[in-house]
């Protein structure tokens, strides 16, 4: 899922609103759920009745938002009911929505207020539970106007900028309609990014934009988006849908084209040409080069934050505990197991350790399903392609990510690798294992077999589903490689630079971390080199928290394997826990701990 090696699927959602507040908005169509008489009869409706239309409501009006959430979740929205949004990108944030949206959170608290939890269902005391803990952390986001603008659309490696192509690229066209829908939105795209540019002006004006160097950063990804106008990606993918689309006359798609390339050259481009002057006419203004720790009030709202991405409740001083001791007991078990051989470390100096056989992406793909078998539940047979991600995005691009389905669509599924960012052989072995299987890939088809409630899915937590992944790329180091210290080793060392980087995020952002700071913590693991020191820390306040939800999520995930490990002693199996845990699905730690 688009990230970082990394997930990005997050970005429907990403179009809505990059707040939390956006999750965790009600209805804009409330369906009247007062009792009205049948029959003279008084009809009164139940905690579970009452709940299921709360759900209903929530999901319609997330995937409703606009056009590219709508074809994103639901290939067939009309046989659930529900009516697609005219074709455009939606709206981006303004004060009076921001106005609205709190409106919202509170129609949802006093609608939950209606429901009695002990007669709703089990799946629905999931969902209540998650609402509960969202609308508490959304009071924290609610606390101050400017809050809102502490983080903004435009960041390196995972912003819209970034996501945009890909997401336009994979628009799928499942009827002819959709052709002309999508011809409608990206007809939208000056619009938008007018806007967007707005709420960044907005941030800039309170002090909290971007600084020069994350600035700079996504200028050389717009300008490297904009090279190469006649084969732009959104030409040459459009072309081939179109020439692969049944039923067309070859009138038909001679106009397609045509109308799809006047409007990326002169509506697309121009748009990402604005925002690159607006970029560079904004660079210097950002008051703040430092975390969100830095801001007023900016650690409460960095720990509230953290909470909605990963799911975890751990207090800004056990996480710092917990980073540090973690951090010394990785790096003690590496050095353990490099010098407790004869050649371990000699191999690591010549690059031989952790070497794993030629393969190409589809041969390890399927290696990995036919390994994960004896452990992890089956998912059957179901469609996945791999694509490598276009020239003009591999620079600024994460190494790969997978790209989430439709909901109704679950079994079409794509994983995207940038041959710019992959390494040897393990790394695109484990990369593959983080977003296929049994990673994000595995993980949401399975969910989305068990038939949960579509609501689910837009309440999804990041921990939980960077965390399984996390866990997937572990597991796969011991896939691929059949000398299980020679695996650790190599597992550890990836995971240790998680850490590292992953404690730097959390030390800048909630605990108020300068720069000198994460230059003297980096100096104690060897890391003197000025570019790597500012590239860490440019990273991590470029795209605040965004590595804790993998790390923090994969950790969460352990101590609840070994809670459990510790319950159920000889009777722990692990087919067993990797079942209850996927069955449970996203959701906050504690939620899941709560039910477990």
């Amino acid at each position: 899922m688009l990230n970082n090696h990394i997930k990005f699927r997050v970005i429907s959602i990403l179009l809505l609103l990059v707040f939390s507040i956006g999750i965790l908005s009600g209805c804009e169509k409330d369906i009247d759920i007062e009792d009205e008489p049948i029959n003279g009869v008084e009809k009164v409706q139940t905690s579970e009745e009452k709940f299921d239309i709360l759900m209903d409501e929530i999901f319609t009006d997330w995937v409703s938002g606009d056009a590219l959430s709508m074809n994103y979740y639901l290939a067939d929205p009309e046989s659930m009911g529900i009516e697609r949004p005219e074709s455009t990108f939606g709206e981006t944030a303004t004060p009076e929505q921001i106005l609205e949206s709190k409106k919202e959170n509170q129609e949802t608290r006093d609608r939950l207020k209606e429901v009695n939890y002990n007669e709703l269902r089990y799946d629905q005391q999931v969902v209540y539970d998650i609402l509960i803990r969202n609308l508490e952390i959304s009071e924290v986001f609610e606390r101050d106007d400017n809050f809102n603008y502490y983080t903004g659309y435009i960041r390196p490696l995972i912003g819209f900028q970034v996501q945009l192509p890909v997401l336009l690229a994979e628009f799928n066209f499942y009827t002819d309609d959709d052709i002309g829908r999508y011809l409608d939105l990206i007809s939208d795209t000056q619009r938008y990014f007018n806007e967007t540019i707005d709420f960044e002006r907005e941030r800039s004006e309170r002090g909290y934009f971007l600084s020069n160097a994350n600035v700079d950063s996504i200028c050389e990804q717009i300008e490297s988006f904009l090279e190469d106008r006649e084969d732009n990606l959104l030409i040459t993918v459009f072309d081939y849908k179109i020439d692969e689309h049944p039923g067309l006359t070859d009138e038909q798609r001679i106009e397609y084209k045509e109308r799809n390339k006047e409007l990326v050259l002169n509506n697309v481009l121009v748009a990402y040409e604005t925002l690159l002057n607006a970029m560079q006419e904004l660079r210097g203004v950002g008051v703040n080069s430092g975390g969100l720790a830095d801001l007023p009030s900016g650690a409460e709202y960095a720990h509230a934050l953290l909470r909605l991405r990963t799911g975890s409740d751990r207090s800004a001083s056990e996480l710092d505990a917990l980073y540090a001791t973690l951090m010394y007991e990785t790096w003690q078990s590496i050095m353990d197991i490099l010098f407790g051989s004869d050649d371990f470390y000699d191999r690591l100096l010549d690059g031989t350790l952790g070497h794993v056989r030629d393969g190409s992406p589809k041969e390890y793909i399927s290696e990995l399903q036919r390994l994960i078998s004896q452990d992890f539940p089956s998912i059957g047979r179901t469609g996945l392609d791999v694509l490598e991600v276009h020239e003009s995005l591999q620079e600024h691009m994460s190494p790969a990510f997978y790209l989430m389905p439709a909901i109704d669509r679950f079994n079409e599924n794509v994983v995207y690798i940038n041959p710019a960012s992959l390494g040897d052989n393990l790394f695109l072995y484990t990369v593959l294992a983080h977003e296929s299987y049994p990673g994000h890939m595995y993980q949401t088809v399975y969910f989305l077999q068990q038939s949960p409630h579509p609501v689910r899915m837009t309440l999804s937590n990041s921990g939980y589903t960077e965390g399984w992944a996390v866990y997937a790329e572990m597991e796969s180091y011991y896939f691929a490689i059949e000398d299980f210290d020679e695996a650790s080793v190599m597992w550890g060392m990836r995971f240790y630079d998680m850490l590292l980087v992953s404690y730097v995020d959390i030390g800048v952002n909630l605990l108020g971390w300068s720069y000198e700071d994460v230059r003297d913590l980096l100096a104690d693991y060897n890391i003197t080199a000025a570019e790597a020191i500012s590239s860490i820390y440019d990273r991590v306040t470029g795209i605040p928290l965004n590595s804790v939800m993998y790390t923090l999520g994969f950790i969460e995930l352990m101590d609840l394997m070994e809670d459990t490990k510790q319950n159920q002693g000889e009777n722990f199996e692990l087919m067993d826990f990797h079942r209850n845990f996927l069955n449970f699905g996203p959701a906050p730690f504690s939620i899941i701990r709560k039910h477990w």
